[in-house]
């Protein structure tokens, strides 16, 4: 019987020892830095985008340099990471996709993502989404991705499901949202998932 340490996947210096640069058709994704303050206002100061999120909508530049400077920090720490998705022409970034948490002994993460209300219904985030977990279950050797979803946003699960996610459950009352408590789905897909969902997939390398 192989014990846990066999089935240990690598740490996170042998995966994020340097910056990771993830390519699309459309986008290139690479680390959120101290510099996309700017950037994270244009998405996060859109009621439309923060509707279903878990925090209020920016109203300050501030704010934005705040969260781009702690994603940053959570990168060198080890505790996340969050690709800024960039128009293959360049220019700022338009949303953001990553792990929020890498839970290695267990091989699973948690994936969220965002995009600026200009550039949706454009598949944009499938391509980000599909790039990412090309490169959890392939770089990382994920077993399993988790995503939680405001119960009512309908996009997202939609995304998801599509992606070869499965609903596993609704979590009553999980997120407190501007002074209400919101019902949230969990959804989840294992490695199995993924490469049932097309037997080509190879792991994933960042490009």
């Amino acid at each position: 019987m192989m014990s846990g340490s066999d089935l240990a996947g690598p740490g996170w210096g042998d995966v994020f020892g340097q910056a990771v640069v993830l390519r699309t058709a459309r986008l290139v994704l690479r680390q959120v830095t101290e510099t996309d303050g700017a950037g994270l206002l244009d998405i996060f100061g859109d009621d439309r985008v923060t509707g279903h999120y878990a925090w209020d909508t920016f109203t300050s530049l501030a704010q934005a340099q705040a969260l781009a400077e702690r994603t940053a920090a959570q990168f060198r720490q080890g505790e996340a990471v969050r690709w800024g998705l960039v128009p293959r022409g360049g220019g700022r970034i338009i949303g953001t996709c990553g792990y929020t948490r890498w839970n290695q002994e267990n091989r699973f993460a948690v994936i969220g993502y965002d995009l600026a209300s200009a550039y949706w219904r454009r598949g944009l985030m499938t391509e980000a989404v599909t790039a990412v977990l090309r490169f959890g279950f392939g770089r990382m050797t994920l077993n399993r991705v988790e995503a939680t979803v405001h119960a009512g946003n309908t996009a997202s699960a939609e995304l998801l499901s599509r992606l070869g996610f499965t609903c596993e459950g609704r979590l009553r009352g999980r997120v407190l949202h501007r002074g209400a408590f919101h019902d949230v789905d969990m959804f989840g897909i294992t490695r199995a998932d993924w490469l049932a969902g097309d037997p080509a997939r190879e792991a994933g390398r960042a490009r």
